[in-house]
């Protein structure tokens, strides 16, 4: 049913469930599992440069790649992307041929101030989101 399923990830704790999520759907469908980290230009903070913010991404779907291999996903692919994240996301599932997109749900204070990333994939993904909170 999925050959290619995209797990979004931005490092912070609320992506683990749906980390674990991803790579269970990616073993039952024995599917690609392509971690995405997405790096926006207003994340840089005083001090910081892009390389700074591409370590941490890098970190982030090293993550993934390693705990999809302790659940025997070997198939995947990690790619950092520079962009909004929303459209990063969606624009690699469409170049990707992505069948599913899974994503953490970010319950921040934020969230009451605008869309979260989440909210705005789901809305305009023409392939399934399912969101893991």
């Amino acid at each position: 049913m999925y050959d290619d399923i995209l797990i979004p990830t931005d490092g912070r704790a609320n992506t683990e469930r749906a980390i674990e999520e991803a790579i269970e759907l990616a073993g039952v469908h024995d599917a690609t599992l392509h971690a995405l980290y997405v790096i926006h230009s207003s994340a840089i903070a005083p001090g910081m440069d892009f390389s700074d913010l591409e370590d941490a991404g890098t970190e982030a779907v090293d993550y993934v790649a390693e705990q999809a291999a302790e659940a025997g996903v070997t198939d995947v692919e990690t790619t950092v992307r520079h962009g909004l994240r929303h459209e990063a996301i969606l624009d690699y599932a469409q170049q990707h041929g992505i069948d599913l997109i899974v994503m953490g749900r970010n319950r921040g204070l934020e969230r009451f101030l605008r869309k979260s990333v989440s909210e705005q994939v789901s809305e305009d993904a023409t392939t399934p989101v399912l969101i893991v909170e």
